[in-house]
């Protein structure tokens, strides 16, 4: 019955994208809401509660005393990176462009609050308690899921690191960066938990993630483009672009321009002739490797 929330919990989600890309054409939006409001009271008439999104960091070596307590000024530390990482992907799920200054709008559904302290091994259960619709457990989990998944490709290998830095945004790289600097100064292993799935990564792979991520050196520069705006993907927060030599620039929707904006702009140059602002950031890794990426900042004439 779970399961079946969440199915058609996301089902409403992606047909609510879908109907923002729609809203000038009253056939498929008179379609669109219609399906969704079926979803809507399916979802009403099942009568079993979804489970609150949740997650479990456990920690062992410096940080902890065994299974008896964990430092306090540890905890407080790891903490807030970690619920910034949170915030920051449910926008991205929520609203698909994350602005300088995020989404306020449902984002306490993210927030999440310390609820266990787990038996065995030390660390903390945090849980969401917040919430606004009935969409939000789910994005939530998922805003974990992507964090975790973060977590893991930082510290798996300098490739999947380097493939990771072209779609994230600053802001989590930083406090990505926070997290794993304090896991490694106390040398400790970290163990995450969600759901029925478990994670653990090695004191030598913390400290490895942590080096890549502080030894990127990035130089950057603005720079304009002419060409052709090819397409915006909002839900990955990517652009795609033709300059006049035919050369395709990708990358993704800068922190200065926020969901409204980018619509606004997308829906005036799409596949017409235009000049795009990008920040070009030529970055390189403790690898030795050097890559190229682009994050657009604003659409003109």
């Amino acid at each position: 019955m779970i399961n079946l929330k969440r199915q058609i919990t996301s089902q409403i989600i992606e047909l609510q994208n879908l109907l923002s890309f729609a809203s000038n054409d009253p056939f498929m939006s008179k379609s669109l809401s219609k399906k969704i409001d079926t979803l809507k009271e399916k979802l009403q008439n099942i009568s079993n509660e979804i489970p609150i999104a949740k997650v479990s960091l456990l920690f062992s070596g410096n940080a902890v005393s065994g299974s008896q307590g964990i430092k306090i000024g540890f905890l407080s530390k790891i903490l807030k990176p970690f619920q910034e990482l949170v915030k920051t992907e449910t926008t991205k799920i929520k609203y698909g462009v994350v602005g300088k200054r995020g989404k306020s709008k449902d984002i306490n559904d993210a927030e999440l609050y310390l609820t266990a302290l787990p038996m065995g091994s030390f660390g903390v259960e945090l849980a969401q308690l917040n919430k606004n619709n009935i969409f939000s457990e789910n994005e939530v989990e998922n805003a974990i899921l992507n964090v975790i998944n973060l977590i893991t490709s930082v510290t798996m290998s300098d490739k999947t690191f380097e493939n990771i830095v072209s779609i994230t945004p600053p802001r989590s790289l930083n406090n990505l960066k926070l997290f794993l600097k304090e896991i490694d100064s106390e040398n400790s292993i970290l163990k995450i938990e969600q759901g029925l799935s478990s994670f653990e990564i090695s004191i030598e792979n913390i400290h490895k993630g942590y080096e890549r991520i502080n030894s990127v050196i990035t130089e950057e520069e603005t720079i304009e483009v002419k060409g052709v705006l090819r397409g915006v993907l909002l839900d990955s927060s990517r652009f795609e672009f033709v300059d006049e030599n035919g050369e395709k620039i990708s990358g993704i929707i800068g922190e200065e321009i926020d969901e409204d904006k980018i619509i606004e702009l997308s829906l005036e140059y799409l596949n017409k002739n235009c000049t795009i602002h990008l920040k070009k950031l030529e970055t390189k890794f403790i690898s030795k490797n050097e890559k190229i990426y682009y994050h657009l900042i604003d659409i003109y004439p």
